[in-house]
């Protein structure tokens, strides 16, 4: 019995480490082949084996947690099979079979423990499947959240644009650059601009980015940016003089090695825009299910004050209560809105924009006087996302606190430059505030587009909030501004 004991442990050890595989494939022949050698084992073996009889149920469990029904079916069958075999043997050489005829019902047993296990590892395989992309996500957001603490950039892809372009300049002399996004199939974002950028030097980029090849003209030269074989980018510079070979190869260096850091930082961009979006429909969801039922409800109250009271005061706080819950549940309803709105696939900046006004002019009473100058193609994706911002928050606070009668909206853009103004006839004096963070946000959001951001006292009166890219030589102010003056309160 020992030396069946000590084969068998053997036999268990070779089993695992064959099925033992880091890349997570298996051999549905192991346990088949484990399964026999253990009955030949036991079967042949002179004296009581009993004890060592509950081995036989592993094989079949081993095939239903790691192969499925099949496997284990078979390895069962495989296992009758070589017991049949071995009682023939036994009763041919007039030997005892009792070893074999008491593993039968260990072999059942085992077929039943099998189909239990394939049950039970079907169950898990499936809430695996179903959590796969959630887990695969934490890690990753896991591994991301370490990471950022490290980096001594951060992942803004403005910033990491300004640091490659930073870069490129203090290693060569160069009178103008650019890091150019390629966005589209024929669509293409400057994210950083730094002097005259012409339409030759555009399409030179736009070549260098469909064939991700570097490109050299008269004191030109555009570096793809690469991740592997991806490239998503171009690194633009250009001066008067010529450029050397050392120069060149020390300028793809640093495009290859900060090139990792953009692209990185550009998918954290989408993510982060999926994550606010997501956080913005929650809040809405919460201060409508929430705190604005709640003062809703306070309005009922103040109503049931005024209705039973009789004394004239009483009644008068009631009604002043009620005008007052009134206006803030208006705002709390606006709020929401502010919350939901935002740009889809079909709205660009000035569609979304109109509508904002719109409620903003249903809301407030305000008239409103928009005007739209847009050529050339789309503004990219973040820019329109930023500018939709910046108007929100101004528009929100002309009607929250300007007390104006006309506000006017212009936006202007050539797909390229842009030039948003958002003025109003009100009290003026608009300034940041201590405790508020509106000015200083917009001016952020401006300063991510490479865009200038003024507040301006408007000359007859009222507020001129201004965000104008600052490579802007086709957009500046002239007829189209003489809209909005003179206004008459």
């Amino acid at each position: 019995m020992g030396i069946i004991l000590i084969s068998l442990v053997l036999l268990a050890a070779v089993a695992c480490a064959v099925e033992f595989n880091p890349e997570g494939s298996t051999l549905p022949w192991t346990p088949v082949v484990e399964g026999v050698l253990a009955v030949v084992l036991i079967g042949t073996a002179d004296g009581p084996v009993e004890p060592l009889l509950i081995y036989l149920v592993v094989p079949p469990v081993v095939a239903g947690l790691r192969h499925g029904w099949v496997t284990t079916v078979n390895t069962s069958l495989a296992c009758g099979a070589a017991m049949i075999g071995a009682w023939a043997t036994m009763n041919s050489l007039e030997r005892d079979g009792a070893a074999i005829q008491a593993s039968m019902p260990w072999l059942v047993f085992g077929l039943g423990a099998g189909m239990l296990a394939v049950w039970q590892s079907r169950s898990v395989r499936e809430m695996e499947t179903t959590q796969a992309p959630y887990a695969a996500a934490h890690h990753l957001v896991a591994q991301l959240h370490t990471l950022t603490q490290q980096l001594p950039v951060g992942l803004d892809s403005v910033t990491a644009a300004r640091a490659l372009n930073e870069a490129a300049r203090k290693a060569v002399s160069a009178e103008r650059s650019a890091v150019i996004l390629k966005i589209g199939k024929d669509t293409f974002e400057s994210l950083v601009i730094d002097g005259p950028v012409t339409a030759a030097d555009e399409k030179m980029a736009s070549i260098c980015a469909w064939t991700g090849r570097p490109r050299q003209g008269k004191g030109l030269v555009a570096l793809p940016l690469r991740v592997g074989d991806h490239c998503f980018g171009v690194l633009l510079l250009g001066r008067t003089s010529t450029w050397s070979k050392a120069e060149l190869a020390d300028l793809q260096v640093i495009a290859d090695t900060q090139a990792v850091r953009l692209d990185t930082a550009l998918l954290f961009d989408d993510v982060r825009s999926f994550a606010t979006s997501e956080e913005r429909n929650r809040l809405a969801r919460d201060i409508h299910d929430g705190v604005a039922q709640e003062i809703v409800s306070l309005g009922y109250l103040a109503d049931e004050i005024a209705e039973t009271s009789v004394d004239p005061a009483t009644r008068q706080m009631a009604d002043d209560l009620r005008a007052e819950i009134t206006r803030v549940v208006s705002e709390l309803r606006f709020s929401i809105f502010d919350l939901r709105h935002d740009l889809d696939e079909a709205s660009s900046v000035s569609g979304a924009l109109a509508e904002y006004v719109r409620e903003v002019s249903h809301q407030s009473g305000m008239r409103v006087h928009l005007l739209f100058d847009e050529r050339g193609p789309r503004l990219p994706p973040r820019v329109e996302q930023e500018l939709l911002r910046i108007g929100q928050e101004a528009i929100g606070n002309v009607r929250k606190h300007a007390r104006a009668i006309n506000l006017w909206v212009t936006l202007a853009s050539d797909g390229k430059c842009v030039r948003l103004v958002i003025e109003d006839d009100g009290v003026g004096a608009a300034g940041a505030r201590p405790g508020h963070y509106g000015m200083h946000t917009m001016r952020e959001r401006a300063e991510r587009i490479d865009a200038n951001f003024t507040i301006t006292p408007r000359p007859d009166g009222g507020t001129v909030v201004t965000v104008q890219s600052r490579n802007n030589s086709a957009i500046t102010e002239g007829p189209s501004d003489d809209h909005t003056r003179p206004a008459h309160r």
